[in-house]
């Protein structure tokens, strides 16, 4: 166990709520005597030294023990207390506790003598130094100096004076003020607060950060991952810096009972008054008695587990009421509690990483940092499926400490089966706050079929749904039960979609053919048994490719995205789940056993989301319900789609990695299309006509390496916005391109790229007018009189060429294209925004490339031909020339002259050093081992030898100056013998350590050197003289 954490758990050890230092020769008997009964009648446990205790090594031990054990330490400092080193040594124990824990409360008491003795040692005080100061000798005056420090330190707190008062009264007021500073002690933490030293230090120096302004925090996260837990340690470190303080918990809950608003202002008001407030009997006379409270002086208030504004208005009112200096912790669930306008600080917590988890689960199930031998791999499964959410780690912890190993593995196979109920019912806290069924309804399609995909492809296929999904999905990022992570991807703790599958499983916990979204095995029962409903919304289910099945559980099993065993979960979403994996001798019947019927779907009315992953179907497809609005068929093993199975209300259409030859024959009218991609068929040779797709905005045909063209409908497709053909190897005939933004064509290096269409302009114009009337027919209508007016008959010859690529262009993929010149056509892309030339054979850019105006990405790696880059456009942000070998001369780097960066960048961009200004090279560029000049930068000359004086060893060549640059010490620029850089009028040069000159009287290599204003990668910095 840390010592953070040690230092938290001790004080919830404690033995006593107060400790009594006292000079026993002037008290014990009198006033100190009746200050303890006192103490003890008010309920507050005193430890005092009493007579029966003989003085030596023994009690010193025991008196030590008693201040790590109690919460408050009083001092009663009398004429003669300085005069016993007992006591000034027990004074010592104090203060150091004082200082490793802030919470413990430190209470001076001075009883008939004058603070200022106490903290001047004047007086009394002053006499007994002078009798210490005459015992020690000068070796042991160390020890007089810090009684002194101790004595100014403890009287400089503050506290009860007794002065002309009777002290029967003294003493009522000194229980008093004790139980107000026990009312405000160290809050009890979770034990074993496994990594929340870091987690809480930026907290902790927001509120040490001594503002004059009124601060507000936000700690946000799911629920059960620990956020009351660091708003406690944080509050812990830092009540006693604040005049007044207090700390509301669970205001979610206390404000839904009755008079609960009233009831929490109440409490706010004694924490801040020190037990002073009176009752309040309604909640706008509580806002206006803690208007007056808060506004005269600095308060930290912590209020917890808030879910909504009404209860911040309702129980602190505005935050101009607040004192300078004052601060304000809210911890909640929603991310977007306050406003983006609101000033505050926000700390979003994370989950623990695997390490952490271990160590955790380990103190709850083991009572040790770390499992018992036997236990390891069940327990790294226990902390997988907890996914570092610290309340089921503590949970599931307990619950198993002491069991035996066979208890586990049972226990781990039911989590698989049935989720732990502690940890739903915190969990669906969240979840029930949802304000209406159509964001529940949204996050139970999320959770079933769309964690881990992309946002705009889960928006679009909601959106046909008649979901209003973006603003859905912003509520549910606000009550941290989805996030928006890497490449915009919805990403789900695994116990939340467990919470799902259980709300699910509820709908009809013994028959799932009721349920409204089935997964894997329950979906797998169904179309066996034909068993399916009306009420089925989604359908999910991956059969192993080239597998074969047996038989299947009947054990209550959610979303089954794990191995057969339930021993290792799957975190991914839809087509990343663990597939289910079957085994049988008969291969012919393993074939049978693992297809299904048609009509097996027939009874599904409303089925809207269908998955299929490997599943292959017998039967007529004209059974499939016309509902289907998103349909997602990997490995759809039939080589045409059937003229009977009714598509056109989709809207997505996915079927990568089948084995389709032909799409379907003629042309079919899907006026909802959005989307399809046929991805990894290798069987396609050509695309179908898109000319009753008016719709389809993205065509992904990645990887389909038997595809030789597309045809040329796609040229009349006004809302195709992206168009994916990577890898399409043979690929030898593209056609014009009206609306493209994003056109990956990498790896088609047989495409033709020939000469400008001949098809006009004008034409294509027409013909799309002429479609737009068909969008508005029927489908019968449309096909009715399609043959007059098919716009194909006038379809003339076309090819794709680079010159004829739209100006609506912004993303460009040519990489492994074998191109040998780049047209200057190219650089006439005024919306260009990325640009892929990776590894193809050319020698040289356009000179024109500046004009691509908003270019901010070029790669050119690998480009191996590549001698010189051209000017470049000035909002150029990237460029990645990894292993162009041949490149020797950059003419220009755009914006050299800006400030430098004032945001973090990557730790690999800060390592390489290869930032300048407002522009990122990607370190790989440096692979380039002729690189020798960058126009405006640097230039790096050779030398061919060193002579023994330093003007002689160095030969200057003709250099002019250049502007202001780092190198780091990994330039690979720098492989040669030696080169050196002329910069703002010095000269450098880069030589191998052990060649460094005698003369070189000053020199330092270090991680990091200071230079261009802040620390950036690595340097070595040579001075010589």
């Amino acid at each position: 166990m840390d010592a953070f954490r040690d230092s938290y758990s001790s004080s919830y050890r404690c033995s006593y709520h107060a400790f009594l230092s006292f000079r026993g020769q002037d008290t014990r008997k009198g006033f100190t005597d009746h200050l303890y009964r006192a103490l003890e009648q008010a309920g507050i446990h005193t430890f005092r030294d009493d007579d029966e205790i003989k003085r030596g090594e023994k009690i010193e031990s025991v008196l030590e023990k008693a201040i790590q054990e109690s919460q408050v330490s009083i001092i009663v400092f009398s004429k003669d207390y300085a005069s016993s080193r007992w006591c000034l040594n027990e004074l010592l124990k104090i203060v150091e506790r004082r200082n490793t824990d802030r919470r413990h409360v430190v209470l001076p008491v001075f009883y008939d003598v004058d603070p200022s003795d106490v903290r001047k040692q004047s007086g009394s005080f002053a006499e007994a130094f002078a009798r210490h100061e005459k015992r020690f000798s000068t070796e042991e005056m160390d020890k007089v100096e810090l009684w002194r420090r101790a004595l100014r330190d403890v009287a400089s707190l503050g506290g009860m004076v007794l002065g002309d008062r009777y002290e029967g009264q003294f003493i009522q007021d000194i229980v008093e003020e004790i139980r107000n500073k026990l009312d405000h002690a160290a809050l009890d933490v979770a034990p074993f607060s496994v990594g929340m030293d870091y987690r809480v230090r930026r907290l902790n120096m927001w509120l040490q950060d001594g503002s004059n302004d009124v601060g507000v925090a936000v700690i946000c996260g799911m629920g059960g991952i620990g956020k009351s837990t660091i708003a406690k340690a944080a509050y812990n470190r830092n009540f006693g810096r604040f005049q007044g303080s207090s700390f509301l918990a669970d205001i979610r809950e206390s404000s839904e009972q009755p008079n609960g608003f009233a009831r929490l202002q109440r409490k706010l008001l004694s924490g801040i008054q020190k037990g002073k407030a009176k009752k309040v009997y309604d909640t706008d006379e509580g806002t206006s008695r803690i208007k007056q409270a808060v506004g005269y002086k600095k308060v930290l208030i912590v209020l917890d587990d808030v879910s909504n504004r009404d209860q911040l208005k309702a129980i602190l009112g505005m935050r101009e009421w607040l004192h300078p200096g004052s601060k304000i912790i809210i911890t909640t669930r929603h991310d977007h509690l306050l406003k983006a306008h609101e000033v505050f600080e926000k700390f979003m917590v994370q989950e623990l990483d695997e390490d952490e988890s271990l160590e955790l689960f380990s103190w709850h199930a083991f009572r040790q940092s770390h499992p018992e031998e036997g236990y390891m791999e069940l327990s790294r499964h226990m902390v997988q499926h907890c996914g570092g959410l610290p309340l089921a780690l503590q949970v599931l912890g307990s619950s198993l400490s002491g069991k035996s190993v066979e208890v586990w593995q049972s226990a781990l196979q039911k989590l698989d089966v049935i989720p732990n109920d502690k940890i739903q019912k915190v969990l669906r806290i969240s979840f029930d706050s949802l304000q209406d069924d159509h964001d529940k309804n949204l996050f139970l399609h999320i959770a079933s079929f769309f964690t881990g995909k992309k946002m705009d492809y889960t928006s679009t296929m909601l959106d046909s749904l008649e979901f209003y999904t973006r603003i859905g999905i912003e509520n549910l990022v606000d009550r941290c039960l989805v996030k928006i992570q890497g490449s915009n991807r919805l990403v789900m703790h695994q116990l939340v979609r467990d919470m799902a599958m259980e709300i699910i499983r509820e709908e009809s916990p013994d028959d799932p053919g009721k349920r409204s979204r089935v997964l894997q095995k329950d979906a797998f029962n169904i179309l066996r048994k034909l068993s399916g409903t009306e009420n089925i919304k989604g359908l999910m289910l991956n059969l192993a490719s080239k597998r074969t099945f047996v038989g299947c559980h009947k054990k209550r099993c959610h979303d089954e995205d794990y191995d057969g065993n339930c021993s290792r979960r799957r975190r991914l979403g839809f087509f990343a789940w663990k597939p289910i994996i079957f085994s049988s001798t008969n291969s012919a019947s393993a074939s049978n056993e693992t297809d299904f019927e048609a009509e097996a779907f027939r009874r599904m009315h409303n089925l809207e989301l269908l998955m299929l992953n490997n599943v292959n179907v017998r039967g007529s497809y004209e059974e499939f319900p016309k509902s289907s609005i998103c349909l997602c068929w990997r490995g759809f093993q039939l080589k045409s789609v059937p003229e009977n199975f009714y598509l056109e209300n989709l809207v997505v259409l996915d079927m990568r990695n089948s084995s389709l030859q032909n799409v379907w024959n003629g042309i079919r009218f899907l006026p909802r299309l959005k989307i399809l991609n046929l991805s990894h068929s290798h069987g396609l040779r050509t695309t179908p006509n898109f000319l009753g797709l008016p719709n389809l905005e993205r065509l992904i045909l990645k990887h389909c390496i038997n595809l030789v063209e597309v045809d040329e409908s796609i040229g009349y497709l006004e809302k195709l916005v992206v168009l994916n053909l990577g890898g399409c190897k043979n690929l030898i005939k593209l056609p014009i391109l009206r609306s493209v933004r994003d056109l990956d064509l990498s790896g088609c290096s047989k495409l033709v790229l020939g000469a400008n269409t001949t098809a006009t302009t004008d034409h294509l114009q027409s013909t799309a007018c002429e479609m737009k009337k068909l969008n508005l027919l029927s489908p019968k209508s449309w096909y009715s009189i399609w043959s007059s007016v098919s716009p194909r008959k006038n379809i003339e010859s076309s090819s794709f060429s680079l010159a004829s690529l739209p100006h609506s262009l912004t993303s460009l993929r040519l990489d492994h294209c074998n191109l040998s010149e780049i047209p200057s056509a190219l650089t006439m892309l005024p919306s260009l925004e990325y640009l892929d030339l990776n590894y193809n054979p050319i020698t040289s850019l356009p000179e024109s490339m500046n004009n691509l105006v908003k270019l901010r990405t070029l790669a050119v790696e690998g480009c191996r031909n590549l001698t010189t880059l051209p000017e470049l456009p000035h909002r150029l942000k990237e460029l990645n020339g990894r292993g162009c070998t041949s490149l020797k001369r950059i003419t220009n780097l755009p914006n050299l002259h800006i400030s430098p960066p004032t945001h973090p960048l990557s730790d690999d961009i800060m390592d390489s050093g290869l930032w300048y200004y407002n522009i990122v090279l990607d370190s790989n560029l440096w692979y380039c081992g002729k690189l020798v000049d960058v126009v405006s930068l640097f230039n790096t000359p050779t030398f061919s030898s060193f002579d023994i004086k330093l003007l002689k060893d160095i030969d200057l060549f003709d250099l002019k100056p250049n502007g202001g640059i780092e190198v780091p010490r990994n330039n690979f620029c720098a492989r040669r013998r030696s080169k050196g850089t002329f910069e703002c009028g010095i000269f450098s040069i880069f030589v191998h350590e052990s060649k460094i000159p005698d003369r070189f009287n000053y020199r330092s290599m270090g991680m990091r050197q200071r230079a261009l204003g802040g620390d950036y990668g690595c340097r070595m910095r040579l001075n010589g003289k």
